[in-house]
């Protein structure tokens, strides 16, 4: 997993969030879809990765559980 790939998974969860406001039914397919992908990138940090990265695995890893969270957070906070 490279560098720009956790880069365009932040950024690609912070567009979602861009968009929370517009009506869909629930739950949102977009936020799910960006959840599941950050789960897949953790997975593959977590178990897969050769090795730390000079530490920068474990940042990647805290970020992409604090864009995960923020994803949960703004599909509950989205009231109809």
């Amino acid at each position: 997993m490279t560098r720009s790939f956790v880069r365009t998974l932040v950024f690609t969860s912070a567009l979602v969030l861009a968009g929370v406001g517009t009506a869909q039914a629930e739950p949102h397919p977009a936020i799910q879809a960006a959840i599941q992908q950050i789960d897949q990138a953790l997975f593959i940090l977590q178990h897969r990765a050769a090795h730390d990265f000079g530490g920068h695995r474990v940042v990647a890893i805290r970020q992409l559980q604090h864009a995960r969270q923020q994803l949960i957070l703004a599909e509950r906070a989205d009231v109809r």
